[in-house]
């Protein structure tokens, strides 16, 4: 059976100290949204090649 998630994926080349606070606050939120259990499960990643995009998400 496969395992349902909802991914928010970010895909970035370089990362800023505002956009490093924006993706620790959204594995905060994905993991609250997680713990409380009524949405399902969720999960958050950023890829910095999207060549190996499809590589990450094999991972995840």
């Amino acid at each position: 059976m496969m395992d349902r998630r909802t991914l928010i994926l970010e895909i970035k080349g370089y990362e800023t100290d505002e956009e490093k606070a924006k993706h620790a606050a959204a594995k905060r939120w994905v993991s609250a949204v997680n713990n409380w259990g009524n949405l399902g499960r969720w999960c958050f990643h950023v890829c910095r090649d999207p060549h190996l995009l499809g590589k990450e998400l094999e991972h995840i």
